[in-house]
């Protein structure tokens, strides 16, 4: 009689059937090979797990497996050579994360049986461990990111990154701010010049003050007395002197913003400044010396602008002395979370309420294209900040345009270096790639067969090769 607490029988069938649901319905992956290496048992675990096809497990031995490369390591090869337990961690081309454990059966004699492999799923453990480390070495990142802002100025704009590019692109500002030549900074709309500008001028140890205009926003015919001044008595309504804005940045630095706005009218004059060092206000007999640093900036082609005589040629050379070139937000992606942080503490020190995004919001924003740089991400996040009555925010109270999914970029051609390839070599090399996203985006080779539209055995010979 087989007996236990819950049931007992005479039948050995009837146990049989019973020990094979509890093997069929088992969430580990289970095998039962024999001295050779043939698999002579497996449940539906097994396959999804391992993501090796049931045709693959029915012809080939597991030596085979290893040889045609359709597995890259195998427990129970290992038990059958040493007659041991043997258990190691192992990754499948499906992306599972597993523990394989082989246990060799032995006869009286020490002789092998077969072997019973058992493969546990620790993927989602796995992912856990490195969220749970990549959020331990984001909050350190943060944790300095916040002293250092605490140690700088409350009312002025702070440098937020943490990617390779920007890292770069700050080293350079370090060492343009330790000498007094032009500097035009490049870069689309809202992707933080002024950030960078007043930046240099904080590098720069100048003593004198960091005065900002933009040439765009004042109307042409102001435009003049505000960058010059002007003497009592200079035009109707001047009752009194006033020193002009570049006057008031002498000792410090003037960044002049949108410098492509800049009137042409005026641009011979500004060329006079940057070459003689010297100001005269409007109405004005006698001229001023000026020590300043000119920063300039601007989201426009000025290459383009000079070809078509709308920006002078010879100050566009005397500003483009040293350039830098502030990348979009879409190209420093790592920013986005460092921004998202210091943002949202800035808004949680003025109005005394806190807020954190939750993953699947933080995966949108990081997803999203950001067309509108830094300065975009700023307003969506205070819009969000007082829309949103819970202390977390999630994805489904961002704005609809941030909750864009990105799409994967497509298989990529031969490039014109490789324009000298033949057509044979183009093919297959497109056929390489194409294969290897396929196998990378399924969960078994059967599934990629599947698509790819060819049999299993083509796909394993392809896979090799």
């Amino acid at each position: 009689m087989y007996r236990t607490k819950y049931f007992q029988t005479n039948d050995s069938s009837e146990l049989m059937h019973l020990i094979m649901t509890i093997f069929h319905t088992s969430h580990d992956g289970l095998a039962i090979c024999d001295p050779n290496g043939y698999v002579l048992l497996y449940n539906e675990a097994y396959l999804q797990l391992t993501g090796v096809p049931a045709d693959i497990l029915n012809h080939y031995s597991y030596m085979q497996q290893l040889e045609l490369d359709i597995v890259t390591e195998s427990a129970a090869v290992r038990a059958i050579q040493t007659k041991q337990i043997y258990s190691t961690a192992i990754e499948y081309a499906n992306g599972r994360k597993t523990i394989n454990t082989a246990t060799p059966v032995l006869d009286q004699n020490e002789e092998l049986l077969f072997v019973v492999g058992n493969i546990r799923d620790i993927t989602e453990l796995n992912l856990l461990q490195q969220e749970l480390e990549e959020t331990r070495q984001i909050n350190s990142h943060y944790q300095k990111t916040l002293e250092q802002i605490q140690n700088d100025s409350e009312n002025m704009e702070q440098l937020v990154y943490r990617s390779a590019i920007m890292h770069r692109v700050i080293g350079l500002a370090e060492r343009f701010a330790q000498n007094d030549s032009p500097i035009l900074l490049l870069g689309e709309s809202g992707v933080g010049k002024d950030v960078v500008a007043h930046y240099i001028h904080r590098k720069s140890g100048r003593d004198g003050d960091y005065i900002k205009i933009n040439c765009g926003a004042i109307p042409d015919h102001l435009l003049e007395s505000e960058l010059f001044g002007y003497e009592k008595g200079a035009f109707t309504g001047a009752n009194k002197s006033k020193e002009g804005l570049l006057e008031l940045a002498d000792g410090g630095t003037i960044f002049l913003d949108e410098i492509g706005d800049l009137p042409y009218s005026l641009q011979v004059k500004l060329l006079n400044v940057l070459q003689d060092g010297e100001i005269r206000r409007l109405g004005a007999k006698e001229v001023k010396k000026v020590n300043m640093r000119v920063i300039a900036a601007t989201n426009s082609e000025l290459e383009t602008m000079v070809e078509q005589k709308k920006f002078r040629k010879d100050l566009y050379y005397r500003l483009n002395v040293l350039s830098l070139t502030i990348p979009p937000l879409r190209d420093r992606r790592e920013d986005i979370a460092a921004l998202v942080f210091f943002y949202l503490k800035k808004l949680e020190q003025k109005y005394g309420q806190a807020k954190r995004m939750d993953a699947e919001a933080m995966e949108a924003l990081t997803s999203y294209g950001w067309p509108g740089n830094v300065r975009e991400l700023k307003n969506v996040l205070e819009r969000t900040y007082h829309m949103t009555e819970e202390s977390k925010i999630t994805k489904e109270q961002l704005p609809a345009s941030t909750r864009m999914i990105r799409i994967s970029p497509p298989v990529s051609f031969p490039t014109s270096a490789d324009a000298h390839m033949s057509l044979r070599d183009a093919v297959k090399q497109f056929e390489q790639e194409y294969i290897r996203r396929m196998l990378a985006n399924t969960n078994t080779m059967q599934e990629c067969a599947d698509l790819l539209g060819v049999n299993i055995s083509t796909l394993v010979r392809k896979k090799r090769e």
